[in-house]
């Protein structure tokens, strides 16, 4: 099992969406979960409540992706209706539909050519009470839902979302209550969704080409890092801030799944590889 996660920084237009089936091309032979960010900047428009503007944007992306217009008009009334938008009680609810729509553009262009299915990240990942401080939720726990193995075969790819879950809670009649991981959660969404499934390996697709000393993008002598142990890599990104959040290489490391961190538009370059 591989266990595929894209950032919104890669998924930002139409012409990056479209990379994606050609990079599930070299995983055809294993079963695939993909764990996705809402794309671009959606969370922070969704943070200051600029539907207008989100709903420009995701009508722009499906327009380009060819859509059917009735496919388009469904889905954005869907996320941005009137009705939708005045049932919105919290933060997490409001962010959540970055991951929610974008997860199901993707699996609206995958249909096509794969076998796929999505599953509500909210109905695996548990938190524990929302922290105002945060502004995120504490991990609480993690399982898949009843009779969900049965999907995972060779030929189904299954399609999540990462950051969002929801509050753990023991009474199962007690309404859902959506909270989230915390800003750059999809990474840890990835390494928690590879441990409830056994995987044996998590790729993190992003905008570098795998995990340096310190930012490239900003410091031109930035060393790369081809191979690394899970200590190596957490004591490079907990003091440099860099492109994996520690959290997720802990997470990781606990259950001794193998990380690959790769550049999104170039699958034939290494990535860094961290392993115990």
């Amino acid at each position: 099992m591989k266990v595929l996660k894209f950032g919104g920084g890669c998924l930002k237009d139409a012409n990056s969406i479209r990379i994606l089936p050609k990079i599930l091309k070299f995983y055809e032979s294993f079963p695939c979960l993909i764990v996705l960010s809402a794309f671009g900047k959606s969370t922070n428009l969704l943070e200051s409540s600029k539907f207008e503007s989100l709903i420009k944007f995701y009508t722009s992306i499906m327009n380009n992706l060819k859509f059917d217009k009735s496919k388009v008009d469904k889905i954005i009334e869907k996320y941005f209706s009137k009705k939708n938008l005045n049932s919105l009680s919290s933060y997490s609810e409001r962010v959540s539909i970055g991951e929610l729509i974008s997860s199901e553009i993707i699996f609206e262009l995958l249909k096509i050519q794969y076998d796929c299915i999505i599953l509500k990240a909210y109905d695996c990942i548990f938190t524990e009470k929302w922290k105002d401080e945060y502004n995120c939720a504490p991990f609480h726990s993690a399982s898949l839902p009843l009779n969900w193995r049965s999907n995972f075969t060779n030929k189904k790819i299954i399609i999540t979302q990462g950051f969002i879950a929801s509050e753990f809670k023991n009474n199962t009649t007690t309404k859902t209550k959506l909270t989230t991981l915390g800003r750059e959660g999809s990474d840890y969404s990835a390494a928690i969704f590879g441990s409830i499934v056994n995987a044996d390996e998590v790729i993190l697709y992003k905008d570098v080409k795998g995990i340096f000393d310190k930012d490239p993008k900003k410091n031109l002598d930035a060393i790369f890092f081809k191979n690394l142990t899970y200590d190596e890599a957490y004591n490079i990104c907990n003091k440099n801030n860099t492109v994996v959040h520690p959290k997720t290489l802990k997470h990781l490391q606990k259950h001794k799944i193998k990380l690959r961190v790769k550049l999104f538009c170039q699958e034939d370059l290494h990535g860094t590889t961290v392993t115990l």
